[in-house]
């Protein structure tokens, strides 16, 4: 399973988002996006999930491969 790296916090805080606010966006718990940015495993699918979400608040292309480690 893939780990994220520091670079999701950093987005997610350029989109003026809270955990709880991306959680809702990506349709995915608060846990799993707190766990997703102290590096913890994730899917692929809550990674795609994140990255769709992030897209969409910053107007620009996240993919997925940026937030791996």
């Amino acid at each position: 399973m893939p780990q994220c790296n520091g670079k999701l916090k950093t987005m997610r805080l350029q989109a003026r988002l809270s955990q709880n606010g991306l959680a809702r966006k990506a349709e995915l718990d608060r846990t799993t996006v707190s766990n997703a940015e102290r590096g913890l495993e994730v899917s692929e699918l809550t990674l795609s999930k994140l990255a769709s979400a992030l897209s969409a608040e910053l107007s620009q292309e996240v993919g997925h491969e940026l937030l791996l480690k």
